[in-house]
């Protein structure tokens, strides 16, 4: 997971340097998330609950990850509100109500017009 992460991060090289691996560490990565998250950035969001939802470094957090996925299904996205759903068909971190999750799993889909999209066909 730090590893994808890492590369989210990673400053793109200098054009007459070599490409250099990051040295940074799972707690730079969590603090840089932490800011982006504080000041509104829903993916940063997202991550922080998909780590703390992991088993990554033995520090798993279901109630964390529970908040960070609030957060950023607040906010519209719709992979935390999936993740949500699942944590409560589950019951991981959160009391199994299978009612929770059937109506996270409907608030992540998007009513649709029997008649289609609206706005000029392509051809």
């Amino acid at each position: 997971m730090f590893q994808k992460i890492r590369r989210l991060f990673a400053d793109p090289p200098h054009p007459t340097k070599t490409c250099q691996p990051q040295n940074t560490t799972p707690e730079q990565i969590i603090e840089r998330l932490k800011r982006e998250a504080a000041e509104g950035n829903v993916d940063s969001m997202f991550q922080l609950g998909s780590i703390s939802i992991s088993d990554e470094g033995g520090k798993r957090n279901p109630a964390l990850a529970k908040e960070w996925f609030e957060k950023a299904a607040a906010e519209g996205n719709t992979a935390a509100m999936r993740n949500l759903a699942g944590m409560y068909a589950a019951g991981d971190g959160v009391d199994k109500d299978p009612a929770v999750a059937n109506q996270r799993f409907a608030r992540k889909a998007k009513p649709c017009s029997a008649k289609g999209p609206k706005g000029p066909r392509l051809r």
